[in-house]
């Protein structure tokens, strides 16, 4: 039986929240409750702060889900990308994966050329 060790730290190192989980699940499942569990008491009168500023993560939690989250909550972040997601964002190419646009008549439209640009010289 094993267990990991969750730890979110501020930017010198000291913990801030902690979170044992098994050591069968899956990292990106923890992001969110460690993010919750993090307190830090004001130096005077107040509730402790829960949001931090910047939060810098692995590529394990890397998810499009984990990234709206932090987006929700206005938290930047830093979080590589995984090299598979980068291929296959650069293999759907500019216009997201989808086919040329194609006239039968026509035939292909030409890269240049969108539905707000005046007609192409000669095109009468």
């Amino acid at each position: 039986m094993t267990t990991k060790v969750h730890l979110a730290c501020d930017g010198q190192g000291r913990p801030l929240a902690i979170l044992v989980t098994p050591g069968q699940r899956h990292d990106s499942v923890c992001s969110r409750p460690l993010l919750e569990r993090i307190r830090v008491p004001r130096t005077g009168p107040g509730r402790p702060r829960c949001r931090p500023d910047h939060v810098i993560a692995d590529k394990v939690y890397n998810s499009r889900g984990f990234r709206a989250y932090l987006r929700r909550r206005g938290i930047a972040h830093t979080i590589p990308e995984k090299s598979d997601q980068q291929r296959h964002r650069y293999n759907r190419g500019r216009q997201g994966g989808r086919p040329p646009v194609f006239d039968r008549h026509m035939g292909p439209v030409p890269e240049w050329w969108t539905p707000l640009s005046p007609a192409p010289p000669g095109a009468g």
